[in-house]
């Protein structure tokens, strides 16, 4: 399993823009979930809600948006074929667009992962923005949990990635991973987990 790779040049430039231009422009069917605070932080000092949109594609590995899902297949099919990966399954995907708010600095949501079975993140920009994709050393562990940013501060950071229209981020999917809150411009993402074929032999 690829630790972590980025790609800039993997997504074709007509591509990127045809999703953009699906994903902002207000399509009567593209339909947006409101979520009013996405931290789930117990920091005191982040009182200010942090709110963010989502739009789900696959969910359990079903298709759960049948006029959008090819957005996450055409963004999944070249990055599977790239690193030469058998018979894969996008067991979830989904567009997740947050809105930047008046913050004196940058501050991250906890640390997280997306799902504790075996798994490769496919994390592509949908837009250029502020609001760095942050990847961390340490890795998920059986029963573990990070449970607020004084947690999350203790993780040895790998890499900070800034969002890049057209950009793809790949990595294990057991490795801690946030992002920062953008302060000025609208991030958009779309993230995909998949499994493959002899994943769990190479966790």
């Amino acid at each position: 399993m690829p630790t972590l790779e980025v790609f800039d040049d993997i997504i074709d430039k007509s591509l990127q823009e045809k999703i953009k231009f699906d994903i902002l422009n207000n399509d009567e069917n593209f339909h947006w979930g409101f979520i009013d605070d996405i931290t789930n932080t117990d920091n005191l000092a982040h009182t200010q809600k942090r709110p963010g949109f989502n739009h789900i594609f696959y969910q359990d590995s079903l298709r759960y948006c049948e006029h959008y899902s090819w957005m996450a297949r055409d963004i999944v099919s070249p990055v599977i074929d790239k690193l030469k990966l058998e018979t894969y399954q996008i067991f979830k995907s989904k567009t997740f667009l947050q809105v930047p708010l008046n913050l004196k600095d940058y501050t991250v949501d906890n640390a997280h992962v997306d799902m504790i079975r075996p798994h490769l993140v496919i994390l592509y920009y949908v837009m250029d923005s502020d609001g760095d994709t942050i990847i961390y050393n340490n890795q998920w562990e059986k029963g573990e949990t990070i449970k607020n940013s004084e947690e999350t501060a203790k993780l040895l950071i790998k890499k900070k990635i800034t969002p890049k229209q057209g950009r793809v981020i790949v990595f294990n999917g057991s490795y801690w991973h946030t992002a920062e809150q953008p302060k000025h411009n609208n991030r958009c993402v779309i993230n995909s987990n998949i499994t493959y074929e002899g994943i769990n032999a190479n966790v």
